[in-house]
């Protein structure tokens, strides 16, 4: 475990470098020899991709370097019940098959955020793809953060001199190519990440004697934990949290953000839109497991001699970058092919998060102020990939902001979710509960986001002043093989550091003290109740005012006989019914269209 060999060699550096090459070129391929003139080949890529390459690019999208870096360090300090996280897969590919792609589908919106304003109101559109754009830009810093801190780590170089060539590739090729640009590459570094995991593993079951031996350590460690059924939403390493809770967060990104949606959308038929959607919710679900294993096999290497308490590394996030390095440094170019896989996990989210906020930008903000002419389409798509480069630009600055947080698990489901709360909640009252009208909406999504910024805002406060830590499971360094001040070994009988002497009046509210994979749930129930008392106040529950293409087809087919609506004959396009040898001009009944 000497820091010495635990350095990138030459061999690494070429194929690092080679990767990040290869995600250019492409941009350049496409930016100069695809047609990028319109909206609709930048965006959606003229809707004629193939699903197979859709699926993996959304997969690799889905799978940022949070998963690969977050979840083994949550599993090494928490235990394996993220393990649960495979029901969440399955629940979120029901939904999205059944409820929401259908809808969207069917629909034929170019955004998510057209649904809203054909669903409730122009006000609900606007108020929506404004907090969809603010979380994208909290949550793109996190995403470039992650790898940067990796290479950081097995390279010796500054974060903040590696953030800015990161974006940069990711820029380039993102505004040059578009979205075609976006699924190609996605596709290619998806064969890093994997190549890279599957190696780790490999390795690391190798490393620590096999399956056997892993598993001992790891439940002597109390690491093996499943099905831990503690209702408290206080803890966070629970079923219900890693299930029910991961569910409804990961469905605000995957089955409702546009990102995702944008490129499902580009696959010309729905039945391939299914089979894309099934391949990629299958896809996480495994790679999610070898993740919990991976965190395990962290443990069982460090059961006696944790980096972090021996100060081998500054953050416990550093844990999996500096195993690889222990574990695999010896092996010529696979640390190399492990980071650039990491990388490429993160690439893979910035650029289509560029992608769609700069769609999204234009649409919300600009597209209203440009004149109708035959030109407009191709200033459109030029707009957009000036967008794409401010908006890189700003995530740059960010992330100075994200380095002095929690673990990066904790930062990436809690800054972003007080509004994704809320978006998940103005779409499932949408497409579930026909009789919440604009108002209730409009209500019901300004409440959640003001109480969720709130509680996620004051519980951060509270982590940065020291006020809250999270406790982990016990480590130790008792085996180090080098020789440790007093003050370390005093550590080793703690798994967190102890709390300052808080007064009860400044002890943090418990409701600063709810687990981050609960915030996205509470979000959208709050829109859902208070919107439908709002709609009801408002007498906004007749559903004959509503556009039936707006509501799932699961619950179209249940309240099908409420979808109907009285309007004067002569609109109804139908003829006029005779009465007793009169033309009766009064109300007749007519599908709603």
């Amino acid at each position: 475990m000497a820091n010495a060999h635990l350095v990138f060699g030459w061999i690494d550096y070429t194929l690092f470098g080679g990767l990040l090459g290869m995600s250019l070129l492409i941009g350049v391929y496409f930016g100069f020899f695809s047609k990028q003139d319109s909206t609709s080949e930048y965006l959606f890529g003229g809707r004629t991709m193939n699903y197979i390459p859709v699926a993996i690019s959304i997969l690799a999208s889905f799978l940022s370097g949070i998963t690969f870096l977050g979840i083994p360090t949550e599993v090494y300090l928490h235990g394996s019940q993220y393990f649960a996280s495979v029901c969440s897969a399955l629940f979120i590919c029901l939904i999205s098959t059944y409820i929401i792609m259908p809808t969207f589908y069917r629909l034929r919106v170019s955004s998510t955020f057209e649904y809203l304003e054909m669903r409730y109101s122009k006000a609900v559109r606007t108020f929506a793809s404004v907090v969809y754009i603010i979380s994208i830009f909290l949550y793109i810093p996190i995403v470039v953060y992650v790898p940067a801190l990796a290479f950081s780590q097995v390279t010796g170089y500054n974060i903040h001199a590696i953030t800015p060539v990161f974006s940069i590739v990711c820029i380039t090729y993102t505004s040059m190519g578009g979205v075609k640009a976006v699924v190609w590459t996605d596709t290619i570094q998806f064969i890093f990440t994997i190549g890279g995991l599957i190696s780790v593993l490999s390795l690391g079951i190798i490393a620590i004697g096999g399956v056997s031996e892993f598993w001992r350590l790891a439940e002597e460690g109390y690491r093996i934990k499943f099905f831990d059924m503690n209702p408290s939403p206080l803890k966070r390493d629970t079923f219900w949290a890693m299930s029910i809770g991961l569910t409804f967060t990961m469905l605000s990104r995957f089955g409702l953000g546009q990102k995702f949606v944008q490129r499902f959308l580009a696959i010309p038929n729905e039945a391939n839109m299914k089979k894309a959607i099934i391949i990629t919710t299958a896809g996480w679900g495994i790679l999610q497991v070898a993740c919990v294993i991976i965190g395990l096999l962290m443990y069982a290497q460090y059961h006696d001699c944790d980096p972090l308490k021996a100060h081998l590394i500054e953050r416990s996030d550093q844990t999996l970058p500096y195993y690889v390095m222990d574990i695999a440094g010896h092996v010529s170019g696979l640390p190399g092919i492990f980071l650039a896989g990491l990388v490429s996990s993160a690439l893979s989210t910035m650029s289509a998060s560029l992608n769609t906020v700069s769609g999204l930008i234009y649409d919300t903000c600009i597209d209203r102020w440009i004149p109708e002419s035959p030109k407009k389409d191709a200033l459109s798509a030029n707009i957009m990939k000036a967008i794409s480069v401010l908006a890189g630009c700003i995530t740059i600055g960010l992330i100075f902001v994200v380095e002095q947080l929690g673990t990066i698990f904790e930062v990436a489901f809690s800054l972003s979710s007080a509004m994704e709360g809320a978006l998940l909640g103005l779409f499932l009252a949408g497409m579930l509960l026909p009789w919440i009208g604009k108002i209730g909406a409009f209500t019901g999504g300004l409440s959640s986001l003001i109480i969720m910024g709130w509680i996620v805002g004051g519980q951060q406060w509270h982590i940065l002043n020291k006020r809250i830590r999270f406790s982990t499971l016990p480590t130790s360094a008792e085996a180090c093989p080098y020789p440790l001040n007093e003050t370390l070994l005093q550590e080793n009988t703690t798994s967190t550091s102890p709390l300052p002497d808080l007064t009860p009046e400044n002890e943090p509210m418990i409701i600063f003290h709810i687990a981050v994979l609960y915030f996205t749930l509470m979000g959208a129930v709050m829109v859902i109740v208070i919107g439908g008392i709002t709609s009801h106040f408002a007498s906004e529950t007749d559903l004959s005012k509503v556009n039936p293409e707006c509501v799932a087809p699961v619950v179209l087919r249940l309240l099908r006989n409420k979808f109907y609506t009285e309007v004067p004959a002569k609109e109804t396009g139908v003829e006029l019914n005779i009465v007793n040898g009169i033309k009766n001009e009064e109300n007749v009944f007519s599908r709603y269209s």
